[in-house]
C-alpha cells in the first residue's frame, strides 16, 4: 500500500468511530443502499422518511447520521476511483482503524457493487460551469427599538459562475445562512476538502 487514500481528518476519525459503533446486522443493508446510489448526485440514497427512521434505529443524530452516510459514500467513491481490488481496500481500510467486521462488510459490498459503480460513475458528465468569483456581507436583522433588540445575524454569498461552454451571461447565485446553516455548510466544505486532498 503505498498511496494513502483516506486522510485522518478530525471528521473522517468521527466517522470510523461511528461505522465501528453501529449494529452489525444492520450495517451490510446500509452499505447496500449506499453503494447503489453513489453514482447519483441528485439524489440521496435515503429518503427524508427513512433518514428520520435510520436516526432511530441506529441511534444517532442527525448531524451523525449524515457524517456516516457521506464517509461511507466517500470510501466507495474512492475505491472506484483508484479502482481498488477487495484486498487493498480492505488494507486501506484496516489503515485508519475500521474494525475488521466493518472493513469485511465493505469489502462485500464493493465486491457486489464494485464494477457496475465504477461504469455508472463514468458515465457521469459533470456541469460546465465553474465558480468564477465570490462575494460575501453580513446581513443584520435589528429589532425596532434598538441594537440590543438585533433578531439575528445572517451570512450571504454571492456566487458568480462562467460557463465555458458558451457565450451566455454567467449565472449568479445568492446564498443566505444563519449561524447554524454557516457552521453546516463549512463542515461540508471541509469534507470536500478532505476528498480533494486525498486524490490530490
Amino acid at each position: 500500500m503505498t498511496t494513502k487514500v483516506f486522510n485522518e481528518t478530525p471528521r473522517f476519525c468521527q466517522a470510523v468511530e461511528l461505522i465501528n459503533g453501529l449494529n452489525a446486522s444492520r450495517f451490510p443493508k446500509l452499505l447496500n443502499r449506499v453503494a447503489q446510489n453513489v453514482h447519483n448526485k441528485d439524489s440521496r440514497a435515503f429518503s427524508s422518511e427513512e433518514e428520520e427512521k435510520l436516526q432511530s434505529a441506529l441511534d444517532l443524530t442527525p448531524n451523525n447520521l449524515n457524517l456516516l452516510l457521506e464517509t461511507l459514500e466517500f470510501i466507495f467513491q474512492q475505491a472506484a476511483y483508484y479502482a481498488m481490488k477487495p484486498a487493498v481496500l480492505h488494507e486501506h481500510l484496516q489503515s485508519v482503524n475500521v474494525e475488521s467486521d466493518r472493513s469485511e462488510a465493505i469489502v462485500k459490498t464493493w465486491m457486489a457493487h464494485g464494477k457496475s459503480t465504477v461504469e455508472k460513475l463514468k458515465k457521469h458528465s459533470f456541469a460546465p460551469q465553474q465558480l468564477d468569483s465570490v462575494a460575501w456581507s453580513f446581513n443584520l436583522q435589528l429589532g425596532q427599538n434598538s441594537k440590543s433588540n438585533m433578531k439575528e445575524t445572517n451570512a450571504v454569498f454571492h456566487l458568480n459562475l462562467s460557463n465555458n461552454n458558451t457565450q451566455s451571461e454567467a449565472d449568479k447565485i445568492v446564498l443566505q445562512f444563519n449561524h447554524e446553516e454557516l457552521l453546516e455548510f463549512y463542515e461540508k466544505l471541509e469534507t470536500i476538502q478532505s476528498q480533494l486532498d486525498s486524490l490530490s
